[in-house]
């Protein structure tokens, strides 16, 4: 399964369509937007491809409790959270639960909000950022969007500037598929009881 990552538009709609395009080109299965803006999903409304999306932190529905703020999803075996912040916010509703504590349920976290593209581990658990579409960012970075090929126990990740298609971040992942319950570094089978 094929999925492309966007985050942090706020309301470029061309950047998301040059996005969209490409994700047409790479045969997508699912896009996942990753907040800010929420309302930028309407920019995809005409693709053939499904949207999965979260809310930004000032976006009007991060306080609409009718809409998730963070979405656990399983897709082709691969458990992750999607959040637009890596961490608690005080724009987080009651219930929205804490990214860092909800991340040791999943393979993997798929974030926004910093606007810098990055692929790290922490705790067995994989945390990927692809970075933002946003024209005219001060933080240094391109725009950028993500691919990320789920072929478990491993997924590829590409991180790729919107203008110039150049890949910044190529790498394969080894999931841990570790799980609540199970001990940090227990042999799979080797579960407490």
């Amino acid at each position: 399964m094929l999925l492309g990552l966007i985050s942090d538009s706020h309301g470029d709609g061309a950047a998301i369509q040059q996005a969209a395009a490409a994700f047409r080109q790479a045969r997508v299965d699912i896009i996942l937007h990753l907040g800010d803006d929420y309302e930028d999903i309407l920019f995809l409304q005409d693709e053939p491809i499904p949207v999965l999306a979260v809310p930004g932190l000032y976006c009007p529905a991060y306080r609409d409790p009718a809409i998730p703020n963070r979405r656990r999803e399983e897709l082709a075996g691969v458990k992750m959270l999607l959040t637009h912040s890596p961490k608690i916010s005080p724009y987080d509703l009651p219930g929205d639960g804490d990214p860092q504590e909800l991340a040791q349920q999943v393979d993997l976290v798929l974030y926004g909000h910093t606007h810098v593209p990055q692929v790290s581990q922490d705790r067995r658990v994989w945390w990927i950022n692809p970075g933002h579409l946003r024209a005219y960012d001060q933080r240094g970075w391109p725009q950028t969007f993500g691919l990320l090929r789920l072929q478990p126990p491993r997924v590829k990740v590409e991180i790729i500037t919107l203008v110039s298609r150049d890949v910044l971040i190529d790498r394969t992942l080894i999931l841990n598929h570790s799980r609540a319950g199970r001990s940090p570094g227990a042999p799979k089978g080797h579960e407490p009881s």
